[in-house]
């Protein structure tokens, strides 16, 4: 990846700001239900099929599922990810990894340039 777009994606997001000042991960972000399933709702601007957003670091991100498909890009460094409670996945740099909505997966602490960005498509996005 060229070195102009990872100094893009360097800096630490406000999110991340909070994730570093609260130690822990605010699920209002992300959903509204008891269950951890991130919500397209929340994720994806209003009438959009794709969208990105870089991975947020720092912490672990708790086992979850998403009601859309995901691709993460591992832009510099690497993330740890274990999969439906068992399989565990090192994303290096240069790989990608996709869910589908129906696959839990969790995610270990990333450091400050352990840089991912995560595509978020709605299933009709390939029709």
């Amino acid at each position: 990846m060229h070195e102009s777009l990872i100094e893009r994606l360097r800096p630490i997001t406000d999110e991340e700001k909070k994730i570093l000042e609260e130690r822990r991960i605010r699920r209002d972000i992300y959903t509204t239900g008891d269950e951890f399933t991130i919500d397209r709702k929340k994720m994806l601007g209003s009438g959009r099929l794709i969208d990105i957003r870089t991975h947020a670091r720092f912490i672990a991100f708790p086992k979850h599922k998403h009601n859309y498909i995901e691709i993460t890009y591992m832009c510099t460094g690497e993330t740890t990810h274990i999969i439906n409670d068992g399989t565990k996945i090192v994303l290096k740099e240069g790989e990608l990894l996709f869910f589908n909505q129906h696959c839990y997966h969790e995610i270990l602490p990333a450091g400050e340039n352990d840089i991912a960005v995560n595509f978020m498509m709605l299933p009709e996005f390939f029709d």
